[in-house]
């Protein structure tokens, strides 16, 4: 295990993976020099993205240590992200680390100091964001690779296996045979099976997530519903209230656990309002950050149109924090949020 430093000087080292995303980690690299308040924070990236493609990071990008990710030949269905990540591991030198998507934005004012002074405060293994509550078929209530905290002094950076579970007979056996309390949920027009077994950070989320000693915890999703749930049928109706009440929280559609997301979010907070399919996520009562999730019907989607946007969006909500940016782009992001063309 590399040395750590003392448990009163935490320090950190970002970890993410590129693929067509450097306008994202630029950006992001901006925001975190206005808001994470400390110096220069080490911040390793995976480059993913094929040589000559569009938004690839070069390797000489200030600010960033570039190292080579999976290359095309080394590509394997739901691996090629974890794979890359797994490199990125073996470059972390200091006691915290941050697993963080290039499109994920945090807006906590002085996040690299608050976060690690919380997990040491409260004795956490891992902070960060869950899978947001409409992603029905992922796992719940631990932090997902969106933005991931961990304190390497509890959990070394050997034991972290950040690959899915697809490939491994005897989880994914697991899954199946739960196929009969699926197949009730179903019935009842509730939920579908799970199958977190797909995603990067699934091995982590079963390794942890209910270990005896290693505390978590999680900032919480904005969820407002009836009008964001992904579907057709209204989760809030007597009918499915009760029926989730006899089904395990595995099969409902809403997250049984208390507290576990809000309707208050971004705009109630600051006035800003985002476009319906970022996913927002609070701390108290106050915005802790935000996914762009560019995987959404991304083949639609227009990408720079996208970019001022969240530009706008990053300067209103910093506005909004007191941090003076124009205030002509700060009030182009109140009210209705503007579309995001291909969304």
């Amino acid at each position: 295990m590399h040395d750590l430093p003392p448990a009163d000087e935490p320090r950190l080292t970002v970890c993410s993976v590129s693929f067509h995303n450097a306008r994202h980690l630029a950006l992001n690299r901006r925001l975190a020099a206005t808001l994470a308040g400390t110096g220069v924070l080490p911040w390793v990236v995976a480059e993913n993205t094929p040589p000559g493609g569009v938004d690839r990071l070069p390797e000489d990008t200030q600010g960033f240590k570039v190292i080579p990710g999976v290359d095309a030949a080394g590509h394997r269905p739901n691996y090629q992200h974890t794979e890359a990540l797994q490199r990125c591991l073996e470059h972390v030198k200091t006691r915290f680390l941050l697993v963080l998507d290039p499109d994920f934005y945090l807006l906590r004012p002085e996040w690299a100091k608050t976060v690690p002074a919380h997990m040491l405060a409260h004795r956490l293994a891992f902070f960060g964001v869950p899978w947001h509550p409409k992603h029905l078929e992922k796992y719940r209530y631990f932090p997902c690779v969106h933005c991931m905290f961990i304190d390497l002094a509890q959990v070394p950076v050997e034991r972290l296996d950040f690959r899915p579970a697809c490939a491994d007979r005897s989880e994914g056996g697991a899954a199946r045979r739960n196929g009969w309390l699926a197949g009730i949920g179903r019935a009842l027009t509730l939920s579908g099976r799970r199958k977190d077994y797909r995603d990067t950070g699934t091995r982590v989320y079963r390794a942890f997530a209910r270990h005896p000693t290693l505390q978590h915890e999680c900032a919480t999703p904005v969820y407002r519903l009836p009008e964001e749930f992904p579907g057709t049928a209204n989760p809030l109706s007597p009918r499915a209230r009760l029926f989730e009440s006899l089904l395990p929280d595995s099969l409902c559609y809403l997250p049984k656990r208390k507290d576990s997301y809000t309707r208050t979010g971004f705009r109630e907070a600051t006035g800003v309002r985002l476009p319906a399919h970022w996913e927002e996520f609070m701390w108290g009562a106050a915005p802790f950050g935000f996914h762009v999730r560019r995987n959404a019907a991304k083949d639609g989607r227009d990408e720079n149109a996208e970019l001022a946007l969240l530009e706008q969006a990053l300067e209103a909500l910093a506005f909004a924090r007191g941090r003076n940016p124009d205030p002509r782009q700060a009030s182009s992001m109140r009210g209705p949020a503007a579309p995001v063309p291909g969304a």
